[in-house]
């Protein structure tokens, strides 16, 4: 990156491969929480920009801020606003700038640094994170263009290589481990706790996978009942869970609650009804939705989601090729975000030029007017559009340099060297950050307003 940037891309998160489960669930941003979050982090904490991608395998923030102390002042926000102790957690935390931000989330979107390699939940839930801080006026000029181009990554390793192939999700990896346990689903009865996004794609592939009877359960029956009767299964009312689980061999749960909905005491009771037969439970809910504590029940056997490594190290293993690819197609669209983002900076020099350019054109045209003679105006017009086509065709070589000096290591003294050499005042054209750009994108939108 070029040394005169002022402004910053930074990103501080956690994820599945920093944390364990019951780290990252302290850190989840829930979705009716985001927008007092993103409001907070602009408006208290002095940053530029701000977004949250918060899923159940990674929680991450993402900011534009002058220098390296948006990251100083993320810290504090999690601490005074979520109650997180971040000095405890500061081994689990990883901090990116720039660059290596744009490449991390590149890579998020392109599904390979997800738990399931290639997933295809990851792309909407990074446009969702993009839409959210639209709409909350934290995404402006870097961080939307971020945000797009990460997008335009994951489209395209999509598109361009066989990473997606097949139906592959955290639900398709539960079902695969409830494949594990048991030979034959075709002769169990599952029950399945949550009607989201997450739950439906599990209910389809539980039944996909030929279970003998499904039971869907959530905390809105008529969502439950809507899910049950298109998969041909049977809805449950969230009151009467704790009675299923003496009748069901495996329970995936997979809400959006930040308790527990499987406690032990419900655990111990379902198990005194089922004589010694197994349970076996997978939670794939961060936060959490089964109590850990139910680990300690004889005969219960609970998975969640640091458990479904196993499961997806093959599959890992299998798209290792696929993932190359997908690196090549990240490489080609960081050299492209870089151009962009570099060039920033160069707004005010060429406004500068540009100006001064018609400026010169102004004071040509005047002193030559007593040698012309009276002229029409559309003689006037004529002369005007022949200087300034002089001028833009005198200036296209230097602008063009000037975007390429951007993305150069001595950026800087080239660009004041230009500067130098056409007598444009310091005050109009300083380098220093693309902060400008961000203060008239904002007086752009108020004017629209």
């Amino acid at each position: 990156m070029s040394t005169f940037k002022a402004v910053h891309i930074l990103t501080l998160g956690i994820n599945h491969h920093t944390a364990p489960v019951e780290i990252r669930e302290r850190l989840a941003f829930p979705e009716s929480d985001q927008p007092s979050a993103l409001a907070r982090l602009v408006g208290d904490y002095g940053l530029h920009e701000a977004a949250i991608l918060s899923t159940c395998n990674r929680s991450e923030l993402y900011l534009a801020a002058d220098g390296d102390s948006g990251l100083a002042q993320v810290r504090r926000f999690l601490a005074e606003c979520q109650g997180v102790d971040v000095a405890a957690l500061e081994s689990h935390f990883y901090q990116l700038n720039d660059s290596d931000a744009a490449v991390h989330l590149f890579r998020v979107a392109s599904g390979i640094d997800s738990l399931v390699v290639g997933e295809s939940e990851i792309l909407g839930q990074v446009r969702r994170a993009l839409e959210m801080a639209q709409q909350n006026g934290s995404a402006r000029l870097l961080l939307n263009e971020l945000f797009q181009r990460s997008l335009r990554v994951g489209k395209r390793a999509r598109a361009e290589t066989e990473i997606g192939r097949g139906r592959l999700s955290i639900g398709t990896a539960a079902v695969e481990l409830a494949g594990q346990v048991f030979e034959n689903l075709t002769s169990c009865c599952v029950l399945l706790v949550g009607a989201g996004k997450m739950g439906a794609l599990t209910a389809q592939y539980l039944v996909d996978s030929g279970v003998e009877r499904l039971l869907v359960s959530s905390r809105t029956f008529a969502r439950s009942q809507s899910l049950a009767s298109q998969l041909g299964g049977e809805a449950v009312p969230f009151e009467e869970l704790a009675a299923q689980l003496a009748v069901v061999d495996i329970v995936i749960s997979a809400t959006a609650a930040m308790d527990y909905v499987i406690r032990p005491a419900d655990l111990r009771r379902a198990m005194e009804q089922r004589r010694g037969r197994p349970l076996f439970l997978i939670d794939i809910a961060v936060p959490r939705d089964i109590d850990p504590a139910a680990r300690d029940i004889d005969n219960v056997f609970l998975f969640d989601m640091d458990s479904l490594e196993q499961v997806v190290a093959a599959n890992r293993q299998e798209r290792e090729g696929e993932i190359r690819c997908v690196q090549a197609i990240i490489d080609h669209e960081l050299k492209e975000f870089l151009y962009w983002f570099n060039a920033l900076g160069t707004g005010p020099l060429i406004r500068a030029l540009r100006q001064r350019a018609a400026h010169l054109q102004e004071q040509e045209l005047a002193r030559w007017a007593s040698h012309l003679g009276p002229l029409s105006t559309d003689e006037r017009q004529l002369v005007e559009r022949i200087l300034r086509g002089y001028a833009n065709k005198l200036l296209h070589d230097p602008l063009v340099q000037i975007r390429e000096f951007a993305n150069d290591d001595e950026g800087y003294v080239r660009l004041d060297t230009v500067r130098r050499l056409f007598r444009l005042d310091d005050s109009t054209t300083r380098l220093s950050s693309p902060k400008s750009e961000l203060a008239e994108a904002d007086e752009a939108e108020e004017k629209k307003s």
